[in-house]
């Protein structure tokens, strides 16, 4: 589980911005909000309000290039930029960025995090948490400028071939991703944290490179069905043609390849592990049953976008719960009906299926389940911009009664802060000559 995230010096972020996930000490909801852990409750979900361009989706963003950065960066070639874009509008543009993260992965805290530029890693450490939560440091890099070299220090609890993992790290590299490529068993957990449980949603899609819903959907045929049904669909049943990748998937303008040369492609990315399995969709198709209860398939390009976005997400959803994973998403309300987000959000909260404490953070604009019937205070927050930077605060920073359960006017009023500012339009129109 996701215990807390910092960002600094990224995109609209200038100053640290904290992301936590732990409880307060408020009681309500906490069988079904929270893990259950008296010790470290940790929240099941968190909602993120704030106007457009106010850098919630920066906050989504942070976490993507966090885990880009550790799963790829391993693969980069010497040179290669590193994909961090700093603050812009402040006084230095130089500074480097820094992302940190704390979270339970197979019952063990860990806390790592790295500070970069677009050139380099400055500095990398790793801190894991035994019996009695004290920190134990398992290895730490600082780059030093003036001998340009890195200074690394490793605790006596982290084994294996360090040396061997430090001379092999570039500079634009973490050693973490290094470790891992030349197997590490002992960084496996931190990693598979990052490639496995924590899985992005942002403007342009997931960041595996699809959804697994078809995949899901195999093995949960009759789960996925009855959430669409509950959904109130109007679909029957879901109909996926697949097929195995032969050279007939190969597009139109590669058609003409030789044969020789197809059959070595084909051959090759079926050699790759991640592609062992890999099928092809041929066709998605949906059932309905007329007004004379006739079947009728409808391609899912002729579904509305609601339905194929419930679709898309679904399965996704399904994996998380079952797993316990992380699932981040930016603007979950685009293109769902309120009550629909209020369902996807319920499932999270939902006692009997989400036994494995999966978590759910998302931003959106829907202010009507802005409602303390919906979420407990720590789990809502806003983001603001503040002399140009972002700004994440939570609701809990407000005094406000436990038994004024609807919010959403207070928030729309502006108490809450966290609010587009539109000027008058009159002013504005006579400013520009009209």
């Amino acid at each position: 589980m996701l215990i807390e995230f910092r960002v600094k010096n990224f995109l609209s972020i200038q100053d640290e911005q904290v992301l936590s996930m732990v409880a307060s000490k408020d009681d309500t909801f906490f069988d079904s909000h929270t893990n259950g852990d008296k010790k470290l409750a940790l929240l099941k979900s968190s909602v993120i309000y704030g106007a457009n361009a106010s850098g919630k989706t920066n906050i989504i963003k942070a976490l993507q290039t966090m885990k880009t950065i550790v799963i790829s960066s391993a693969n980069k070639q010497r040179g290669d930029k590193l994909p961090i874009t700093p603050f812009l509008l402040g006084d230095e543009d130089d500074k480097p960025t820094k992302f940190e993260i704390i979270f339970i992965q197979d019952n063990i805290k860990y806390q790592y995090g790295f500070i970069l530029n677009s050139e380099k890693i400055l500095e990398e450490w790793l801190l894991v948490f035994g019996e009695s939560n004290r920190a134990q440091k398992w290895f730490e890099r600082i780059y030093k400028e003036k001998e340009r070299e890195y200074d690394y220090s490793f605790g006596a609890k982290f084994l294996g071939s360090k040396q061997l993992w430090a001379e092999s790290t570039r500079d634009n590299a973490l050693f973490l991703s290094v470790a891992i490529q030349l197997n590490n068993e002992q960084l496996k957990p931190v990693f598979d944290f990052f490639n496995l449980r924590l899985q992005v949603k942002g403007t342009k899609g997931w960041d595996n490179g699809g959804s697994i819903t078809i995949d899901v959907y195999k093995k949960n045929k009759e789960l996925v069905k009855n959430f669409f049904k509950i959904a109130d669909l109007d679909i029957e049943d879901i109909k996926i043609e697949i097929s195995d990748i032969d050279e007939n998937s190969f597009p139109p303008n590669l058609q003409n390849l030789p044969q020789e040369l197809k059959e070595n492609i084909i051959k090759k990315f079926k050699s790759i592990e991640f592609f062992k399995n890999t099928k092809i969709v041929e066709d998605i198709s949906f059932t309905h049953l007329s007004q004379k209860k006739q079947v009728k398939f409808f391609n899912i390009n002729d579904e509305s976008q609601g339905t194929q976005k419930f679709f898309d997400i679904i399965g996704v959803w399904i994996d998380s719960l079952k797993k316990g994973n992380i699932l981040i998403f930016d603007e979950l309300n685009t293109h769902l009906h309120p009550l629909m987000t209020k369902f996807l959000v319920s499932l999270f909260h939902n006692e009997n299926l989400n036994k494995a404490n999966a978590q759910l953070i998302f931003t959106t604009h829907e202010t009507s389940i802005l409602n303390q019937d919906i979420f407990r205070r720590d789990q809502v927050w806003f983001c603001e911009k503040q002399n140009k930077a972002t700004k994440l605060y939570p609701l809990s920073d407000f005094k406000v009664r436990k038994d004024k359960t609807n919010l959403e006017n207070d928030y729309l009023l502006g108490r809450f802060g966290a609010l587009p500012y539109f000027k008058e339009i009159s002013s504005s129109w006579s400013d520009n000559g009209h």
